[in-house]
């Protein structure tokens, strides 16, 4: 999202944006004690693991001036720096509090009536996309697959904080990967309220065939869900550096591509080259019809396991193969069109 594109419901979806921030850290946390409290160590510990990732990733982003763009004076250093660093990073938080600023940028553009354009708000936005990003990747998914997993593999009843941050985490990462989406793919002033919505639709089946198909293959196969994951990331990884060959290719394309590494796994159609609609469209494609590919064979593995005994393995295998298809074809022909008309 650039300045320009804020409209004037723009407070209400920063607003809605940091209560969501907010319930989904709370509620993931409230799941990992239910863990602890039901003796699932392990569980436990993979959930507690995903609660402090994000906190380092955003003390890292936030104190990478060129990613986040936080601390605009160049003065601010030592004690005052690390200060602000862990109260705006270290913690869950991070991403909720950034929207909050987000709500009272917007709405006090919006209460002067500013239509100009705005340096430190456009650092600020950016720096808004970027901690949700990461927050949606590196925590709400993650613990959508941990408590998904959990309700398929425990003995006992499914806990009613478990059936609350189920749909809030998953709500989160759709809600955040349409933002991107449009900040990505779309021009400014480009990104209409039909647009966002078209988008969150493609996203919800692609969010939702590869979350579904990660969870389950892990109930089959366990770690080797690493496999596919790494899989996924060298081919995105090699693809990425194939298509910069020549152009700029430089130490900071390197580092950005080794920050972003954690993210390939389930959005990666983002770094497509941006020079080029055609090639932003191929690498697009090559990111979604790997997905596809992986999604179809993590659910057949479930499957025909000895695991899909239950009622619900047939409708979760059908869901899973039809919505990677139905997704994937709905965002690349959307994305084709709105780039055509853009151009």
């Amino acid at each position: 999202m650039k300045v320009e594109d804020l409209k004037w419901y723009s407070p209400c979806l920063f607003l809605a944006g940091a209560i969501l921030g907010v319930a989904d850290p709370i509620t993931d946390i409230l799941t990992v004690v239910e863990f602890y409290r039901n003796d699932h160590k392990i569980l436990f510990g993979v959930g507690l693991f995903f609660v402090i990732l994000p906190c380092l990733a955003f003390v890292i982003l936030i104190t990478m001036e060129k990613i986040g763009g936080y601390f605009p004076e160049k003065e601010e250093c030592g004690i005052l720096c690390c200060a602000k660093t862990i109260a705006c990073g270290l913690h869950p938080f991070a991403a909720a509090f950034a929207r909050l600023q987000g709500f009272a940028f917007s709405l006090k553009r919006w209460c002067r009536g500013d239509d100009k354009n705005d340096d430190k708000g456009e650092e600020l936005l950016e720096h808004i996309n970027t901690l949700v990003l990461f927050e949606s990747v590196l925590e709400s998914a993650p613990q959508f697959i941990i408590q998904l997993y959990a309700i398929n593999a425990q003995a006992q009843p499914v806990q009613i904080i478990q059936m609350i941050s189920l749909p809030v985490s998953f709500l989160s990462l759709n809600w955040a990967f349409a933002i991107i989406d449009g900040l990505v793919w779309f021009k400014e002033g480009q990104f209409t309220l039909r647009r966002k919505i078209f988008i969150f639709v493609a996203e919800f089946l692609l969010l939702s065939s590869r979350l579904f198909a990660v969870c389950y293959f892990t109930v089959t196969l366990k770690w080797w869900v690493i496999v596919v994951v790494l899989f996924h990331t060298f081919v995105i990884v090699i693809a990425t550096n194939f298509c910069l060959k020549g152009k700029n290719c430089n130490a900071d394309k390197v580092t950005e591509t080794i920050i972003f590494l954690s993210l390939h796994w389930l959005k990666d159609d983002t770094f497509a080259p941006s020079e080029n609609s055609n090639n932003s469209l191929l690498a697009a494609l090559l990111s979604n019809v790997l997905f596809v590919i992986e999604n179809v064979v993590m659910i057949l593995g479930f499957y025909f396991s000895q695991h899909s005994n239950s009622w619900f393995s047939l409708p979760v295998t059908v869901c899973v193969c039809s919505f990677s298809v139905l997704g994937s074809t709905m965002k690349i022909a959307g994305l084709y069109a709105f780039l055509r008309q853009q151009d």
